[in-house]
């Protein structure tokens, strides 16, 4: 009778046992790179949102003369706000963003809290329909319409 030749059951078993500590190793590798960038992300996320949470912006004084648009942006809160934009809607719903400079200078507009600052841009017309103000925070804003502008 012939004998058949097998692995033993010594060298199985070990075999099986060093499989599975490498896939465990594997998964543990991806788990860890996985949660360490998840969290990352979160706590960047709320540190913005607890860091929004104190901050504002209020528009007043918009005037519409000659093709120029105008008025004051305050920051009315506790935090500092910047990258502060103008979209403005016109009544064939198409718009202009413009990026706010500070007038003591050509740099972005950011406002340290109860800073107040005042803005003058060429825009393209007298037919607009929304003024949206937001800033660097998802949560600052304010709105006008057409009624809240006054004309020369």
């Amino acid at each position: 009778m012939a004998r058949k030749k097998a692995i033993s059951d010594m060298i199985a078993t070990v075999l099986l046992i060093a499989f599975t500590v490498a896939v465990g190793g594997i998964i543990s590798v991806w788990i860890t790179g996985f949660t360490t960038q998840s969290t990352e992300a979160v706590t960047s996320q709320s540190n913005n949102a607890l860091y929004c949470a104190y901050a504002g912006m209020s528009v007043s004084s918009l005037n519409y003369c000659g093709g120029y648009f105008s008025g004051i942006v305050t920051n009315t809160n506790l935090k500092d706000i910047g990258n502060i934009t103008l979209q403005i809607i016109y009544d064939n719903s198409s718009s202009q963003m413009f990026k706010l400079n500070s007038s003591a200078g050509g740099a972005a507009m950011a406002l340290t809290p109860r800073q107040i600052d005042s803005f003058n841009i060429s825009i393209g017309g007298s037919n607009y329909n929304k003024i949206h103000f937001y800033a660097n925070c998802s949560n600052v804003y304010d709105d006008a319409t057409s009624a809240d502008v006054t004309a020369c």
